[in-house]
């Protein structure tokens, strides 16, 4: 969580790592950019490619992943992905460094889909009525990425002991819970946890 999100999650880092990267690993976050252990992306702007897995480019243009951005500074991370198809794998990372706010990313990726993908947003077999994030957590679990497959040294846990998850939220109940939160504290951008836990459970 930062600051502004009254307790709710917020994106770090990105790590991409496994076959497509053949072992290697990439890591983004609000500050800093790392191949495997080497720094990368230390200028503004610059650049860092990989022959044949990647291309990257640190710059101001791009497009704004999240509302209420226009106007502040813009640092954002473009990769391309080389991943056999003529598009290629894009990922596009806007980094956040507002004082006020704390450090985060919001990330959008661009990619076909692959046999048996499956995970937040979807599993791309056609039909949208099964990506509900309830139906998702049915079929890949509720404690995220195995231990043995993680690309960090630790896990976080993101879910408090002894109180509902909000994942377990239905998402019209999540949505109505939203709008009585933003109105009950004042019109916050981003109601707290507790309010929000308390209105839905």
């Amino acid at each position: 969580p930062t600051r502004m999100t009254s307790g709710l999650a917020v994106t770090k880092i990105l790590a991409v790592g496994g076959p497509i990267l053949k072992g290697n690993k990439l890591f983004i976050s609000p500050r800093t950019a790392f191949w495997n252990t080497e720094p990368i992306l230390q200028a503004f702007p610059s650049n860092f490619n990989k022959a044949g897995l990647l291309q990257m480019h640190l710059d101001d243009v791009g497009e704004l992943l999240q509302k209420g951005r226009n106007g502040l500074i813009k640092r954002i991370v473009h990769i391309k992905i080389f991943d056999g198809t003529n598009e290629g794998l894009l990922i596009q990372v806007n980094r956040w460094t507002q004082p006020s706010e704390g450090d985060y990313i919001n990330v959008k990726i661009s990619m076909h889909a692959r046999p048996g993908q499956d995970g937040h947003c979807g599993n791309f077999d056609g039909d949208s009525a099964n990506d509900d994030r309830l139906k998702v957590r049915s079929r890949l679990g509720r404690t995220g990425v195995p231990k043995e497959e993680l690309l960090f040294r630790t896990k976080t846990a993101v879910v408090e002991a002894n109180r509902p998850n909000i994942n377990d939220c239905p998402a019209v109940k999540l949505d109505e819970a939203k709008a009585y939160c933003r109105a009950k504290e004042g019109g916050k951008l981003i109601p707290s946890m507790d309010c929000l836990v308390d209105y839905c459970f």
